[in-house]
């Protein structure tokens, strides 16, 4: 399951159930995307650190029709302290014509539910006070408007990959593609898919005719698609400088870059409780602030075989490892 686990899973389970009446869920309406951002948060946000690494493995640029393509598989670290947030809970609820102020509150003693990359099963948020002593005089049960929030999937790291390819052309640049063919793992999901390219070009040589160092500058852009679920997009500028020795090329680059994510789910309220229920539609965007990271590397080539690792240090840290063909 994979990518479509991480993340369709998430935003098809991503939002706490509206256990009420028409003028109910018109108040959680709010609830809803608010703790859908928290929930989904550190996995979205890690796609997007991830989305921005791996573009490159050498400072160097490719000679005229000079190639490499290959396979890169991404990840970004989850911190623990994201394995947790605090749901928001609605300050007022409003049922046939009577106004209640803090209807519910944790069935626990937590007030934490796990996020998507957490583990355990999420809150469950209980009629209290006031609201679930007028609950009891209409005869019903409080339990049947138990607010149940998703469970965690326990994701330690968000995953990406994407097939990639780069060829040297005039004047010292080099185009970069990178992909993820359309495939649809379920009906569910919708298909998956990704394009982006970059763009190389060599500094040093405006420099140097023999230079000590290969210097290189790059920008990059990525559109990433889950379904209807998801639609995501990065930019990054990059500044590079390597250093080759003998089959081992040593490189490190720093970044300035950024992501937007648009995250649209549809859901019904699970209620126990014979309320109306209408079908409601969750949309809310994501962007990571613009991000300077540095990024540290070795390639080893063996004749056309190379193998490549790379750590980004920033907000959220990346490793990624590379498998690719060529010349080097």
């Amino acid at each position: 399951q994979g990518l479509a686990f991480g993340v369709a899973l998430a935003l098809l389970a991503g939002s706490p159930a509206s256990l009420s009446g028409q003028d109910i869920s018109e108040s959680l309406s709010s609830l809803n995307e608010e703790n859908g951002k928290l929930y989904i948060g550190p996995l979205s946000t890690g796609l997007a650190a991830a989305l921005n690494s791996g573009f490159y493995h050498t400072a160097e640029v490719h000679d005229v029709l000079g190639f490499d393509v290959g396979f890169r598989v991404m990840g970004s670290f989850v911190p623990e302290d994201l394995d947790t947030f605090q749901p928001i809970l609605p300050d007022t609820i409003t049922v046939e014509g009577r106004f209640f102020t803090d209807p519910y509150g944790p069935a626990g003693a937590s007030e934490l539910s796990p996020t998507v990359t957490g583990v355990g099963d999420g809150i469950v948020l209980v009629p209290q006070g006031e609201f679930r002593d007028s609950l009891l005089a209409l005869g019903e049960n409080p339990a049947d408007w138990n607010i149940q929030f998703p469970e965690g999937f326990d994701i330690p790291v968000a995953p990406y990959a994407a097939i990639q390819g780069a060829i040297g052309i005039p004047l010292g640049t080099e185009l970069v593609l990178r992909f993820i063919p359309s495939f649809t793992p379920s009906d569910d999901v919708g298909s998956i898919s990704m394009i982006g390219g970059a763009i190389k070009h060599s500094i040093d040589q405006w420099i140097w005719d023999a230079p000590p160092l290969n210097l290189a500058a790059a920008f990059g852009f990525q559109h990433f698609k889950v379904g209807d679920y998801l639609d995501a997009n990065s930019t990054q500028f990059s500044l590079i400088a390597s250093k080759k020795l003998s089959v081992v090329t040593l490189y490190g680059a720093g970044t300035f870059e950024n992501a937007n994510l648009d995250i649209s789910y549809e859901f019904e309220p699970d209620i126990a409780a014979d309320v109306p229920v209408e079908l409601q539609k969750v949309e809310f965007r994501q962007e990571t602030p613009n991000d300077v990271t540095f990024k540290l590397g070795a390639t080893l080539a063996l004749g056309p075989v190379g193998l490549n690792a790379e750590y980004t240090v920033a907000a959220r840290d990346v490793f990624t490892a590379s498998l690719i063909f060529g010349t080097f």
